[in-house]
């Protein structure tokens, strides 16, 4: 395909008091070997303070500004810019990534060459680990007890990783999707705020009969939250989100035996959460699941509606996803939890070096 023909990209990166990660971002972008008049960069900032988009403006005038008035969170606020972007496709990057020169050209060229897929992601590195080879997100894999998992998180890059191939979900860091299946199935989910509004896209993705591509070809970094990696602590409103957003995530979109054995296995695995943090004295994270169980019952009828507009699209089973390993079941995701317990660990030993 010559330069010319290249699909219209719209990039957009959601900004909130983010101006310290501008910098390495836009500079990435404007480095890439897309043609330049084949994508658009846009800004989406939910109402900083930090001086954000006088500085974009003036430090890199290419860019297009659309101020919210709201801090509308992840969800809303990328669905605004993507009914103004202009792209065949949109791309959501997080304000902490950079990309490397060729990410988009390849990212875009293995859509293309994969008849009916609707999301793709790359190879996502934390460039502040393990000297950039410690792996964000190679894909995302859907697990039986409901939610989501990156894969390969805190991994070492290698060549397990450079197979091109279908994944369950696209990390929200760095995702294409097709513009107009994203619209047309009504964009991010607005009920996550954050978390899990990706692995949704993705599950979506597969259930209306798209596909979703790994393009380890693309590689970009991402800092994750930077200093949110380095204490590697959780907050009780974290754990709101988690909890409220994973029994959504399950009653919106499994099949109802796969919904009640993942409800079944959720509720377990809360159970010995609240059980540990009570034994340790930790109070905060018991009241956060609690008041995340209750507010999505509290908006049950909200979630009714979800589910019957998501299963009438359905054209296939949860079974499928299994049998692609999408899905995973409950005993392979105990062995991806005992792993990354060891690379957290490990992070937090201080075996992995913080750099930045």
């Amino acid at each position: 395909m010559r330069e010319k023909e290249w699909p219209f990209v719209s990039l957009i990166i959601l900004n909130y008091n983010g101006k310290e990660w501008l910098q390495e971002c836009f500079s990435s972008l404007s480095k890439m070997d897309y043609l330049r008049e084949r994508f658009e960069v846009i800004l989406g900032d939910n109402a900083s303070s930090d001086d954000s988009i006088a500085w974009t403006k003036e430090k890199f005038p290419w860019v297009k500004v659309m101020p919210h008035d709201a801090n509308y969170g992840f969800c809303k606020g990328n669905n605004l810019c993507a009914k103004q972007a202009k792209g065949e496709y949109l791309v959501f990057l997080n304000n902490d990534t950079f990309v490397t020169r060729d990410w988009l050209k390849n990212l875009v060229h293995g859509v293309q060459s994969e008849a009916g897929t609707a999301v793709a992601c790359g190879k996502m590195l934390l460039p502040h680990i393990a000297e950039g080879k410690a792996i964000n997100a190679a894909g995302g894999l859907f697990l039986s007890s409901g939610s989501c998992m990156d894969v390969g998180w805190m991994e070492k890059d290698g060549s397990a990783y450079d197979v091109q191939g279908y994944t369950g979900y696209a990390c929200g860091a760095g995702l294409l999707v097709q513009k107009r299946f994203f619209l047309e199935t009504g964009g991010f989910d607005e009920y996550y705020f954050f978390f899990a509004e990706d692995a949704d896209l993705g599950f979506r993705a597969w259930l209306y009969g798209h596909k979703v591509l790994y393009v380890p070809s693309a590689v970009m970094y991402h800092y994750c939250g930077g200093t949110r990696l380095k204490d590697a602590k959780i907050s009780s409103l974290s754990i709101f989100y988690l909890t409220r957003n994973a029994l959504y995530f399950i009653f919106k979109n499994f099949e109802l035996i796969t919904a009640f054995k993942a409800f079944f296995l959720w509720h377990i695995k809360a159970l010995l959460r609240v059980l540990y943090c009570l034994f340790h004295a930790n109070l905060k994270i018991p009241m956060a699941v609690c008041k995340g169980c209750f507010d999505f019952w509290g908006k049950l009828p909200l979630a009714l509606r979800a589910r019957r507009a998501n299963q009438k699209n359905r054209r296939i089973s949860d079974r499928f996803l299994y049998q692609q390993h999408l899905l995973i079941g409950f005993l392979e995701e105990m062995k991806f939890q005992k792993k990354r317990l060891k690379n957290d660990a490990a992070l937090i030993s201080g075996e992995f070096i913080y750099e930045k």
